[in-house]
């Protein structure tokens, strides 16, 4: 596999990436680096950010009824995603994975190979802001 060239605007996109500790989309990704360096193409943004998570440089987390997300995070960990905003935050609780296989015991039409847990709820904003 060629080794992909370090270009000055893909060390751009991941400065300000890293700055953002919001699980950001690639459209958000784009707005941030757009706002500094206007010369910086959407395309360009959305490229870098798919080529990083193909060769696992960062996660690319594909959440349910949202854009993809992406993380700097590379150790396995799980999400929980606000209904109402969209915002993301890593779940810090350990999952006992083998337990959670061990429910597809009835299912042996399938193999699994993964497993994604996703938990979903209210962030403190928009909890503060119902009340």
């Amino acid at each position: 596999m060629k080794k992909k060239r370090n270009t000055v605007q893909k060390g751009i996109v991941f400065d300000v990436f890293k700055e953002m500790h919001n699980h950001p989309s690639a459209g958000m990704v784009y707005e941030a680096v757009h706002a500094k360096y206007p010369e910086i193409s959407k395309a360009t943004v959305y490229r870098l950010l798919a080529e990083a998570a193909e060769e696992g440089e960062v996660l690319r987390l594909k959440l349910a009824d949202a854009d993809d997300r992406y993380d700097v995070t590379l150790h396995r960990h799980y999400h929980i995603v606000c209904k109402h905003c969209g915002a993301v935050a890593d779940v810090s609780t350990v999952i006992d994975e083998k337990a959670v296989l061990e429910c597809t015991s009835g299912f042996e039409s399938f193999t699994v190979e993964d497993i994604h847990m996703e938990f979903s709820g209210f962030c403190k904003n928009c909890r503060d802001r119902s009340e």
